[in-house]
C-alpha cells in the first residue's frame, strides 16, 4: 500500500506552502517554480514570475554591502556553471519599491547522470528584517506607527530618543542619530504628484527600516525627514552606517504610471558621546 507521503504531489504542495521563499530555475535562469514564501517576502505573485528570467532584474539584487556578492543572478549563474552550492546576503526588490535584505542559498539540480540541469534557491529575511516586522506589527495597535510611511511616528520616536538620552546621561553609553531626507522631493512632486511622493517616502522608509539592526529605531520626524536612532553606535561608526544606508536607498525604486522612479537621500549624523557627521 502506497502511503500518501510517498506521492510526489505531496512534496510539491509542501514546497508551495512554505513561508521561506523557494524558487527553481533552468539552465537559462528561467523561473519554473515560485512558492507562497516568495510571494510573501517580495510581493511578486507566482503568475507574474513564472517563465521570467532572473536576469530581467525581476528580483533586484543589490545588497548594499561591499563585502558580499552584489548580484543574485551572478550567484545562481555560478551554481549552474560550477555545480557548487552558494550562500550570500542580497537585497531583493519588493513590488512596493523598497529593498528586503535576505539570506539566499542556491544548490544545483542534477539529472540521473549528474549533469546540472537547473538550480534551486531558498531565501528568508535577515534577522533584522523579521525583527523589524514583528516589532512594527506589535506596536501598531498602540498608535506608535506613522500610517503613511509605516515607521514609528514622531511622538514615539521622540519618546525613545529621550529614553536613549536618559541612559546616556546615567551610564555614558554612546549612541548616534542619523537625520535622513529624500533628495529632490519638490521635483518628484512637480513631475509625478503628491501620491508619488507618498509612495517614494514609504519605499525609502521601509528600505531604511529593513537595513537597520534590530536594536536600532527609525521614525518619521517631520513630513520630509526621518530619524534613525542607532544604539551603541560610536562617532567613528556613523559614516560607514550612513554610506551603507545611502547605497541601499539608491537601489530603491517605485513604478509609477509605467515609469521607474529611483531616489537618493542625504544624511546628517551626530553621536552622543562625541562626533558629528554630514
Amino acid at each position: 500500500m502506497v502511503s500518501e507521503l510517498d506521492k510526489p504531489e505531496i512534496y510539491r504542495r509542501i514546497l508551495e506552502s512554505l513561508q521561506t521563499g523557494i524558487y527553481l530555475v533552468d539552465n537559462d535562469q528561467k523561473i519554473l517554480f515560485w512558492n507562497e514564501g516568495g510571494e510573501r517576502i517580495t510581493g511578486h505573485l507566482r503568475q507574474d514570475v513564472l517563465g521570467r528570467f532572473c536576469v530581467d532584474d525581476l528580483l533586484g539584487n543589490r545588497d548594499g554591502h561591499d563585502s558580499f556578492a552584489a548580484d543574485a543572478a551572478d550567484a545562481i549563474a555560478a551554481v549552474l556553471r560550477d555545480g557548487k552550492p552558494v550562500a550570500i546576503n542580497v537585497s531583493l526588490c519588493h513590488t512596493e519599491g523598497h529593498r528586503v535584505l535576505v539570506r539566499l542559498r542556491a544548490v544545483a539540480i542534477r539529472d540521473s547522470h549528474g549533469k546540472v540541469i537547473g538550480a534551486a534557491e531558498s531565501f528568508e529575511e535577515s534577522l533584522s528584517v523579521s525583527s523589524w516586522d514583528r516589532r512594527q506589527g506589535k506596536l501598531a495597535v498602540f498608535g506608535c506607527i506613522d500610517e503613511e510611511s509605516g515607521v514609528f511616528n514622531r511622538e514615539y520616536l521622540l519618546f525613545q530618543l529621550r529614553e536613549n538620552l536618559s541612559t546616556f546621561n546615567r551610564y555614558r553609553i554612546p549612541f548616534s542619530v542619523l537625520c535622513i531626507q529624500v533628495d529632490q522631493i519638490d521635483h518628484f512632486q512637480s513631475a509625478h504628484g503628491i501620491r508619488a511622493v507618498d509612495a517614494i517616502q514609504h519605499a525609502v522608509a521601509q528600505t531604511l527600516g529593513n537595513s537597520l539592526r534590530p536594536t536600532d529605531l527609525l521614525g518619521r520626524l517631520s513630513e520630509r525627514t526621518f530619524l534613525a536612532v542607532l544604539t551603541e553606535c560610536k562617532a567613528n561608526e556613523i559614516e560607514s552606517v550612513a554610506k551603507r544606508l545611502t547605497k541601499m536607498v539608491s537601489y530603491t525604486e517605485i513604478k509609477w504610471w509605467g515609469d521607474k522612479v529611483s531616489v537618493t537621500a542625504s544624511f546628517g549624523g551626530y553621536c552622543f558621546g562625541g562626533g558629528r557627521h554630514g
